[in-house]
């Protein structure tokens, strides 16, 4: 008769340090860089400095500065884009437009951004101001009024024609 061997069984401690060092290089390979948690107030864009408003015949161009660091003072690569605010004659303020930002993962980036109001009336006074926001939804504060009173530019006058006098002759 045969005699069916055991199989030795090793003790636990014996095969957790075979285990252990697979384990933690999976933990390793598998977690990223980690940084410390910040408050979402402090990982917001700073407040648009800059806003310049210029009269044009056809509306009121609005130009303004892009924000390049978060309120902590940390450098911002995720700038998803910026919400234009007007008020009309001290209305309540009401959003404008959406300005995307295009240039991400680019090495150069736009330092100026500029939007063409163009659904102006004529002797209209109109306040606007500007929210940054990025990827995750982190908006900056408003960036505070900035004025101006649009007039539309006067008719032109009419350009004399040639006329021929009543005695003139050909």
């Amino acid at each position: 008769m045969r005699r069916r061997s055991r199989a030795v069984r090793r003790p636990w401690t014996t095969r957790w340090r075979t285990a252990l060092p697979l384990v933690l290089l999976a933990a390793l390979l598998a977690c990223g860089r980690k940084t410390d948690v910040k408050p979402p107030r402090l990982v917001a864009p700073r407040v648009v400095a800059e806003i310049a408003l210029i009269s044009r015949p056809d509306g009121v161009a609005i130009r303004w500065s892009r924000p390049t660091q978060y309120v902590d003072g940390t450098s911002m690569e995720d700038l998803a884009g910026f919400i234009i605010e007007r008020s009309r004659n001290n209305e309540s303020f009401s959003e404008l437009a959406r300005v995307p930002v295009t240039d991400r993962g680019r090495f150069q980036k736009l330092k100026r951004f500029e939007y063409l109001d163009q659904q102006v009336m004529p002797e209209g006074v109109y306040h606007y101001r500007i929210v940054a926001f990025t990827t995750d939804r982190y908006y900056s504060a408003d960036s505070g009024a900035a004025t101006i009173e649009w007039l539309p530019p006067p008719a032109a006058s009419p350009v004399p024609t040639p006329t021929t006098g009543a005695g003139s002759r050909r």
